[in-house]
């Protein structure tokens, strides 16, 4: 009879494909710009080590017995939002990350219920404002390439 794992040690499997394949691509990078690549898929690889040790772990403990209680039909909400960071992924892409990040973390925090409309509108424009300063106007970086209104963000 095959015995059945948990979950988590599909998903760290999984997981821990993703960071090897990640790994070998980072490798092939010249120079000092794939450290930072290489770091962060061997540090999401000992992640993924974790997952897979504590569902073998699990499955020890549960006895091949599990009980999800998360289904597709009760997920509605998180693939909703899944949705809504897909939405935002377009609107960056073409309109702009100046005008998609605001309408996105305005609607988000609506989303998840934030009470106070004061605080997200405060934390959304202090968030704005900082990005702007510090990558385009101190780190000059030409973010205004990205999306057909981004030249109206031109600073340099």
């Amino acid at each position: 009879m095959a015995k059945k794992f948990h979950r988590d040690v599909w998903v760290g499997t999984v997981l821990l494909i993703l960071c090897i394949a990640v790994f070998f691509t980072a490798v092939q990078i010249p120079g000092q710009a794939s450290y930072l690549p290489i770091t962060l898929s061997l540090l999401m690889g000992l992640c993924s080590v974790f997952i897979i040790l504590k569902g073998l772990r699990l499955t020890k403990e549960q006895d091949g017995d599990f009980h999800y209680s998360m289904t597709i039909k009760s997920s509605k909400y998180a693939f909703l939002f899944m949705f809504f960071i897909f939405i935002y992924f377009l609107g960056f892409r073409y309109i702009t990350y100046w005008i998609a990040t605001p309408i996105f973390m305005l609607l988000s925090m609506k989303y998840l219920k934030l009470k106070s409309w004061k605080v997200n509108i405060v934390i959304t424009v202090l968030y704005t404002l900082i990005c702007y300063v510090v990558f385009v106007i101190i780190l000059h970086l030409p973010i205004y390439k990205v999306g057909i209104l981004g030249q109206l963000f031109r600073y340099i």
